[in-house]
C-alpha cells in the first residue's frame, strides 16, 4: 500500500479506535508532526514506523497492508493464475528443491561432456537437461509471481528473462551434442556472460524485497557475487559453489514469502 492510501488507512484506523493524534504519538513514541504528515500522505514511512503505529492501534501489519498480486504481462506466457498464488509459490519452492538436486547431476553431466560421442551418455544428458529446465522454469516462475506481489517490476522482468535464457541455452546444450567443436567455446562464453549479467540484475531485484530483511539482502548479495564470478569467467568455478548456496537461500525466501501471504491470498 502506497501513499496517499496508506495515510488514509492509518487515519481511518486511528479514528476507529477513538484516538487523537496526540494520544497515538504518546503510545508509539512518534512526534505529532510525523503522524500528521503520514496521515496527509506527504511522506512514506518506514515499515517499522508503520508497524509501531498499527501495533498501538491493535491491528496486524500483514492484515492491514495486505499484499495483492498485480497481474503482469508475463502471466499468460508463464501460466500464472492470480487467484491461486499461494499454491503456485509452494510449487515453486518444491521445484526449487528438485532443481537443486538435479543441479548436481547437471554439473556432473557438463563435466563429462567429453563422453558426448556415447549414445548412452547423450540419452542421459538430454533427460537431465529436460528435468533441469522444467524444474528451473517452475522454480523461477515463483520469482515472477513475487515480483507481482510486491510491485517489484525489476524482479518480474529479470526472472522472466532468466527463464527464457535457461530454455534457450538448454536447447543449445542438447544441440551441442551433435555439432562441431568450434561452436562450443563461443557458446560457453556467451552463456557465462548472459547468466552473469542476469544474475547481477536478479540479485539487485531480490535485495529490493526489504520486507524480508537480511534474508532478501544476503540472497541478493550471493546472487550478485555469483553473477560477478561468471562475468569474470576465470572465477566461474567459484560461481558453481555460490550458485548452490544461493539456491538454498532462494528456496527459503520463497517459503518465507508463501508463509507470510498465506492468510491474504
Amino acid at each position: 500500500m502506497k501513499q496517499p492510501e496508506l495515510g488514509k488507512k492509518i487515519l481511518e484506523l486511528r479514528k476507529q479506535k477513538g484516538f487523537t493524534q496526540e494520544e497515538l504519538v504518546d503510545r508509539c513514541n512518534i512526534n505529532v508532526r510525523t503522524i500528521q504528515r503520514i496521515e496527509a500522505g506527504d511522506v512514506s514511512p518506514r515499515s517499522y514506523t508503520i508497524k509501531a503505529i498499527l501495533e498501538v492501534l491493535g491491528f496486524d501489519y500483514e492484515e492491514v497492508l495486505e499484499k495483492k498480486y498485480t497481474p503482469g504481462k508475463f502471466d499468460s506466457i508463464l501460466g500464472i493464475n492470480k487467484d491461486n498464488i499461494y499454491r503456485q509459490l509452494n510449487i515453486a519452492m518444491i521445484f526449487g528443491i528438485v532443481y537443486f538436486i538435479v543441479g548436481f547431476f547437471e554439473v556432473g553431466a557438463d563435466l563429462l561432456s567429453f563422453e558426448k560421442e556415447s549414445n548412452a551418455f547423450k540419452s542421459i544428458y538430454i533427460v537431465i537437461k529436460l528435468l533441469a529446465v522444467i524444474s528451473y522454469f517452475l522454480f523461477f516462475r515463483g520469482f515472477v509471481i513475487i515480483g507481482g506481489m510486491f510491485q517489484n517490476y525489476l524482479l518480474q522482468i529479470s526472472a522472466f528473462l532468466i527463464i527464457i535464457f535457461t530454455l534457450f541455452f538448454s536447447v543449445l546444450d542438447i544441440t551441442s551434442l551433435y555439432i562441431w567443436e568450434d561452436f562450443l567455446s563461443i557458446f560457453g562464453l556467451s552463456k557465462l556472460i548472459a547468466y552473469g549479467v542476469l544474475s547481477v540484475i536478479v540479485g539487485i531485484a531480490i535485495m529490493r524485497l526489504t520486507d524480508f530483511g537480511d534474508l532478501a539482502k544476503w540472497t541478493g548479495v550471493l546472487e550478485i557475487i555469483t553473477g560477478i564470478c561468471l562475468l569474470l569467467v576465470l572465477l566461474s568455478p567459484i560461481a558453481i559453489v555460490t550458485q548452490f548456496i544461493v539456491e538454498i537461500f532462494e528456496i527459503i525466501l520463497i517459503y518465507r514469502i508463501a508463509s507470510k501471504i498465506k492468510k491474504t491470498v
